[in-house]
């Protein structure tokens, strides 16, 4: 197959990846819409604490980035971009910004509850709400620095007069935006396994001291929050991190493959409803 050949094979998706795409981004939307929805109401009953904090930024993220899959749903379903190509790469982006700043979020919540734990940190609280405000502003300050950079570069070699969208493949060539991928594939899979393994150390000195009576200490079942936010990790991003190391040394051939193991980290906005869903929960997160 030659360069041409395979070109338009890969800006012509399958339908077997168009139908996929839907049903994720679809299932996604609507869940994601619902758990955002219960937490908002749960959450905003305790603003000093520094779990409740985060979490909201969270849901802020989560917004962002459900705002922009109907658009996505749209693409997938006309097969043809009709909007402004500028807006086709901040949809196309805020996955990716999704993505990594979720992933971020986890592992501060995950490792100043194991510093909890470990007795390294005392509970944490915004005893004022300007405490807080910095707080949301550190972490936003970070995309909104970030976030115009990449759009600036991102898709600069898409032809507009294609109306396709997503296909921005072709910027893994530069090898600075190809050493950037890979750092932080590489990162967030390293991360992923401490993170893993300090929590199978605290879930198994809690065994080994309580032994079988473990599972009736508050202790025990505390852990659970954690447990579920490092299972969304280990099944929704790094998994896709470990497969994008291989795609970007074939991206040309895998476009449409990645977009459906890309889309699979968006089930991260179902950890509303996994982890959170329930106000007795919310209240040992807020507590």
């Amino acid at each position: 197959m030659n360069l041409t050949a395979k070109e338009n094979f890969n800006s012509t998706m399958s339908s077997a990846h168009r139908f996929t795409l839907i049903f994720i981004y679809s299932t996604v939307l609507t869940v994601g819409s619902i758990g955002v929805t219960l937490m908002i109401g749960v959450l905003k009953s305790n603003l000093r604490s520094w779990t409740t904090v985060t979490f909201f930024n969270l849901i802020l993220v989560h917004v962002f980035f459900l705002l922009t899959i109907p658009f996505r749903i749209y693409y997938y379903v006309a097969q043809s971009w009709d909007l402004h190509m500028f807006f086709c790469k901040v949809v196309s982006s805020m996955i990716h910004i999704h993505m990594h700043v979720v992933f971020v979020i986890y592992v501060i919540i995950l490792t100043v509850n194991f510093a909890y734990y470990f007795k390294k940190v005392e509970q944490i609280e915004f005893y004022r709400s300007l405490h807080a405000v910095a707080f949301s502003v550190a972490i936003w300050s970070v995309v909104l620095i970030i976030g115009p950079v990449t759009l600036y570069h991102y898709g600069a070699h898409v032809n507009e007069t294609d109306h396709k969208c997503f296909n921005f493949g072709e910027e893994l060539k530069k090898e600075s935006v190809l050493a950037c991928n890979i750092f932080l594939s590489v990162c967030t899979i390293i991360v992923s396994c401490i993170i893993s393994c300090v929590l199978a150390s605290v879930l198994y000195i809690m065994i080994k001291k309580h032994g079988a009576a473990a599972w009736a200490h508050q202790e025990f079942w505390a852990q659970m929050k954690n447990v579920s936010l490092v299972l969304i990790i280990l099944f929704c991003l790094a998994p896709y991190h470990l497969y994008r190391l291989y795609y970007l040394t074939k991206h040309s051939d895998l476009q449409q493959d990645n977009e459906v193991f890309l889309a699979f980290t968006a089930i991260t906005c179902f950890d509303m409803m996994f982890v959170f869903a329930g106000k007795g929960i919310c209240h040992r997160c807020g507590g």
